[in-house]
């Protein structure tokens, strides 16, 4: 191999390195982050807003602006805008409205899309397992009667019967073989059924 070449690649080995030293030190101790493949663990995706939350420059270092697309991708070339379209404001206009985000958080069923507004167990990754032992606003500073508007549940615009079934291990967190609620299972379910809506797991039967 000539010196040329040797050299070439030496100097490009030293850039990697600096580049993937650059963004571990950035990260801090605090993020994961492997410097040997250049990349956070796989299922990162699901849990950066966390470590967000706590210090939102150890993720500008890398990723660049949360504010400003033009100067958002940073040293990683990868933006925070292509998923967070908008940005560091986490939930869109006119999100307190409880007929916007009780249709979402309740009506649709949880998605694998990290980003995507739907069903209860998103609001928990910002808001807690119990929805008031998250980094976010505690759902109950609201909810008074949380997780639930004002009875009664038949006939009213907020039915829960609208609340889509997906969302059933999500209630099972309250509702456990009928707690918490008038209603009690009829008959004890199978050990390890999956909570359901319909199956004696929490409050009604079949």
């Amino acid at each position: 191999m000539s010196r040329t070449k040797l050299m070439v690649g030496s100097c490009f080995a030293l850039v990697l390195g600096l580049l993937a030293w650059g963004c571990a030190g950035k990260a801090g101790t605090a993020t994961p982050f492997s410097a040997t493949k250049g990349e956070h663990p796989a299922a990162w995706i699901q849990s950066h807003w966390a470590e967000y939350v706590k210090s939102p420059d150890q993720c500008r270092g890398c990723h660049g602006s949360t504010s400003n697309p033009a100067q958002a991708g940073g040293i990683a070339k990868v933006s925070c805008f292509e998923c967070h379209t908008n940005g560091g404001v986490i939930h869109p206009t006119g999100w307190a409205d409880p007929a916007q985000h009780g249709r979402l958080g309740a009506q649709l069923a949880p998605s694998a899309n990290a980003t995507a507004m739907a069903g209860f167990a998103h609001c928990a990754k910002c808001h807690g397992s119990t929805y008031d032992n998250g980094f976010a606003t505690s759902c109950k500073a609201c909810h008074t009667k949380a997780p639930h508007p004002d009875k009664p549940w038949n006939g009213s615009v907020r039915n829960h019967s609208a609340t889509n079934f997906n969302n059933a291990p999500e209630c099972f967190k309250c509702h456990a073989a009928g707690a918490n609620s008038t209603l009690k299972p009829l008959t004890v379910p199978p050990a390890g059924t999956v909570p359901g809506c319909f199956n004696n797991t929490m409050c009604h039967a079949l």
